[in-house]
């Protein structure tokens, strides 16, 4: 593991917030855009209106993935701090 200055963590936070962000934003935005084809193949089998077509989820701000990149943080930042606590051992004299 290369040692990453503080800056480049948050970066690197930052990129992997965006990141898993779009991708939840574009794989729910498929999921509607599928549900509601899927309604307007059904509407149109019973001769029935095409549904509205439904709106999509907001897509992320610059706040969200901040937001993100901060829980990110929070969970790494508490998993080092319990791995590096020292261990208590007694010692014998």
């Amino acid at each position: 593991m290369s040692n990453m200055t503080p800056f480049e963590i948050r970066l690197e936070l930052l990129k992997m917030a965006k990141e898993l962000l779009t991708d939840d934003y574009f794989n729910n935005k498929d999921r509607i855009q599928g549900q509601w084809q899927a309604d307007c193949e059904i509407a149109k089998f019973k001769g029935e209106l095409a549904p509205k077509q439904p709106p999509y989820p907001d897509y992320p701000t610059e706040k969200d993935i901040i937001e993100k990149a901060k829980t990110l943080n929070e969970f790494v930042s508490n998993i080092s701090a319990r791995d590096e606590k020292p261990s208590r051992r007694k010692t014998s004299d």
